[in-house]
């Protein structure tokens, strides 16, 4: 053999080894929920939409779009419930509209799809809308315990009363909200699971 051959074969064997070594030593992700949560959510604040829908089931496609705008915004991830099939990670979304700051609470919900997980954003989503809905009863029930305590000075017990059954119910308008909600987003996920193979 050739001196230029066995020394084109010698770089060619070093080069295969380094490729090995360097695929070695570069850590892979594991594909779990939490990892996939950050990552969707780090593409989400960069306004990266096609890294984002990459992380999120099909059936979620439609309805995806952004919903953070701000630089400033961020998202903290606590907690998470976990079963084969599903996955809740508590999530904390700090939005900023001008000089305003507004903290949201929501689970971002996934679900274990052919042994991948994928965000349900439509799940997600509706997790949030049920947050700030409860955010605003719960404004509203402040203000209208304030608006008690002062009338009750001025306006007499029969006042008091009425704002009392007000109070209730609106409470119990929330509730059925929520139940309302949750049965959409169990009949979405019953709608998205995919066939059971014998």
């Amino acid at each position: 053999m050739k001196p230029i051959a066995i020394f084109s074969h010698f770089l060619l064997l070093i080069s295969l080894i380094a490729v090995f070594l360097l695929s070695a030593c570069t850590p892979v992700k594991p594909n779990t929920p939490q990892t996939v949560a950050e990552a969707f959510w780090a593409a989400s604040l960069k306004g990266d939409t096609e890294a984002a829908k990459q992380l999120i089931t099909p059936q979620s496609m439609a309805s995806f779009k952004i919903i953070l705008h701000d630089a400033k915004d961020f998202v903290e991830l606590g907690e998470q419930s976990l079963t084969l099939s599903k996955a809740e990670i508590l999530t904390q979304i700090t939005r900023h509209e001008g000089t305003e700051k507004n903290t949201t609470a929501l689970r971002t919900i996934l679900l274990n799809q052919n042994g991948q997980w994928l965000v349900d954003f439509n799940a997600t989503r509706d997790s949030m809308l049920g947050s700030e809905l409860q955010s605003v009863i719960d404004q509203l029930t402040n203000t209208m315990r304030e608006t008690i305590d002062k009338g009750v000075k001025v306006m007499g017990e029969s006042v008091k009363d009425e704002l009392q059954q007000l109070e209730h119910s609106l409470n119990e308008t929330l509730e059925d909200l929520n139940q309302e909600i949750e049965q959409q987003r169990q009949k979405q996920q019953q709608a998205t699971q995919p066939p059971k193979t014998i």
